[in-house]
């Protein structure tokens, strides 16, 4: 069976083009997925004064500055 010289070059290109098309595909949907929000937690610190915000639900959090712990104001 003879085998012409374009047939190597078309047949993989042929297929690298399908992989890349379909990658494209699953990374447009997949980033079409919308994450669900995360509620963070707002705490103030009682000594250095430092406000921040933790997305962990835990009732205590410390603080970025100082080191302290506290309780959070809102959720």
């Amino acid at each position: 069976m003879i085998v012409s010289p374009t047939i190597f070059f078309f047949v993989p290109l042929f297929f690298a083009l399908v992989a890349i098309f379909a990658s494209w595909l699953y990374y447009s949907f997949r980033m079409r997925v919308p994450l669900p929000p995360r509620r963070s937690r707002i705490y103030r610190c009682a000594s250095c004064g430092h406000v921040y915000a933790d997305h962990r639900d835990r009732p205590l959090c410390r603080c970025l500055k100082c080191g302290a712990m506290n309780e959070a104001l809102r959720r």
